[in-house]
């Protein structure tokens, strides 16, 4: 039996891990990802990323009276200025290669935990352009974690050598699309409520 069948059949319960500070996994485990925040940005640069993707016309010059609902019309940010044919690092390159993501998971037996980047960056976050989105990967993907990852507090410390991107496994298609149908205007009401209740 290879690694991927022996993580399908093994679940993670992160309350098993609260009273220790410090754990490993014991075993293999297969996960599907939910959520994936950068949580090295502030919610209102995020909302502004958010909602350059849902109209990029309605991006906020003001932050303060975009944020207290009010839109001026006449003003649009300038994202991007190509001052030469080599020059590839572009608002959306930076971003998507910067900062540091936690990620909300999902096994297979419904126990969901959280998970962030821990000294190291993991590539497939940054590299799927293609999404549409300012996620670098669709979510609803397979992950792999390794046995032997470490675990602090209950959340799952994850770096490049304990974890493998697995992609969309066609058995998990519906739940791909159900967390990526609407995606953009799902995550613009996340972040609206967030800066609502931290007000």
């Amino acid at each position: 039996m290879d690694n991927l069948q022996i993580a399908t059949r093994n679940s993670f319960d992160p309350q098993q891990y609260l009273s220790e500070k410090s754990a490993y996994t014991q075993h293999p485990i297969l996960f599907n990802i939910i959520q994936v925040s950068d949580i090295s940005r502030s919610r209102l640069n995020q909302l502004d990323e958010w909602q350059e993707y849902e109209d990029p016309n309605s991006v906020s010059v003001d932050r303060v009276s975009k944020y207290n609902n009010k839109k001026y019309l006449g003003n649009r940010i300038i994202r991007e200025v190509d001052m030469s044919k080599d020059n590839e690092l572009t608002f959306s390159n930076f971003t998507r290669y910067g900062g540091i993501y936690k990620l909300l998971l999902k096994d297979n037996f419904d126990n969901y935990c959280f998970a962030y980047e821990y000294n190291d960056s993991l590539q497939f976050l940054r590299q799927n352009n293609s999404t549409g989105t300012p996620l670098g990967i669709p979510l609803g993907g397979r992950l792999l974690v390794n046995k032997g990852t470490l675990v602090m507090n209950g959340v799952l410390m994850l770096e490049k050598i304990q974890c493998q991107y697995l992609g969309i496994d066609e058995n998990d298609s519906s739940l791909a699309e159900k967390l990526n149908s609407g995606i953009v205007k799902k995550h613009i009401d996340l972040l609206n409520e967030e800066l609502i209740s931290n007000q």
